[in-house]
């Protein structure tokens, strides 16, 4: 399955609802002679067989603690095998835990608090959100311990269960010349950082961005940026500290130092590079053409045989049960 030793060959695998956030490598990847190929998880537990080229694993916040263990069983069959594979499903964090090994490495300056162990916020103020998936905020910002058991009882009654519910420490400061709150984003493949565009909201919450807020400087700065990023070293030590090696980091900055919020390892490659501001629009396309070029250069020629991964989902391995496509 999956074997073709004519070209160079990238596998991304991830959710099978979203598989969108890859398609345009495709067309681009096609023309540095590189085949590149989303595997959903559901079919990558299915195959007996799997090419020994490269593979991106993704989406772990989606996957149940079995398909975890199936994912690192297929991942060091094909390490064992040669094949390139970045991102071990086994080395995993959820967003709290994640959150806390960034606070204790002294690269992100906010902590957070589970209640399903008791923990209660020492700082204020705080914000509830769930662990996984990427629902966004459940709450308002809140400044006292009263508040927090308001917002727990009220997003327990709304039936979002406990062990997946955290406090997070408030880390944002709207941009001093502005007013807005921006959101940083940037990066990691694999030893390359690049930077993408900074979304401005006038919510603390800055997550898509609204248009007509961001100024001229701003869109000059980014363009700039894209040749000299000041943020570069930190966002390696960031992926380092996790043990991640493709995502995007978004970040904010208060009084100057970066604040990490979330390495998604399947991120939304930017389909469109158009702009009315040419700062922007160029900044946009330097970015998009050096991610898809390190992307390019993680592809490699399949060498040796298959690899079979049919055994992991014997009756005596990870995964039993699986959805049908």
């Amino acid at each position: 399955m999956l074997f073709n030793p004519s070209r160079a060959q990238l596998f991304f695998v991830c959710a099978h609802d979203h598989r969108y956030t890859v398609k345009l490598p495709v067309q681009k990847l096609r023309r540095q002679n590189v085949r590149f190929q989303t595997i959903p998880y559901e079919a990558l537990f299915r195959a007996s067989r799997l090419t020994t080229a490269s593979y991106i694993f993704s989406d772990f916040d989606r996957l149940s603690s079995s398909e975890l263990t199936a994912a690192a069983a297929v991942y060091r069959k094909l390490a064992a095998a040669g094949a390139k594979v970045i991102n071990d499903p086994a080395l995993a964090l959820n967003r709290d835990d994640t959150i806390r090994r960034l606070h204790q490495s002294g690269l992100s300056g906010f902590t957070c608090y589970s209640p399903r162990s008791g923990e209660k916020p020492e700082r204020f103020p705080v914000f509830l959100r769930t662990i996984t998936g990427h629902r966004g905020v459940l709450s308002d910002l809140l400044h006292s311990g009263e508040e927090c058991k308001v917002a727990l009882k009220r997003a327990i009654s709304q039936g979002y269960p406990l062990h997946d519910l955290v406090f997070i420490e408030y880390a944002a400061q709207p941009h001093p010349e502005t007013g807005f709150f921006q959101k940083h984003s940037a990066y990691f493949v694999e030893g390359t950082v690049v930077p993408s565009n900074i979304v401005n909201e006038r919510n603390w919450v800055a997550k898509f961005g609204e248009a007509n807020l961001a100024t001229p400087t701003q869109y000059a700065q980014e363009r700039r940026q894209m040749d000299d990023y000041p943020h570069e070293a930190w966002v390696r030590e960031v992926f380092a500290c996790l043990d991640v090696g493709y995502g995007r980091l978004d970040f904010g900055l208060v009084e100057g130092r970066p604040q990490a919020y979330e390495v998604n390892t399947n991120p939304t490659l930017g389909r469109s590079v158009d702009h009315p501001n040419p700062d922007r629009a160029v900044a946009l396309q330097i970015s998009r053409d050096r991610i898809l070029e390190a992307l390019g250069t993680l592809a490699t020629r399949p060498s040796g045989r298959p690899v079979y991964v049919g055994d992991v989902l014997t009756r005596k391995g990870p995964l039993r049960r699986l959805k049908r496509l």
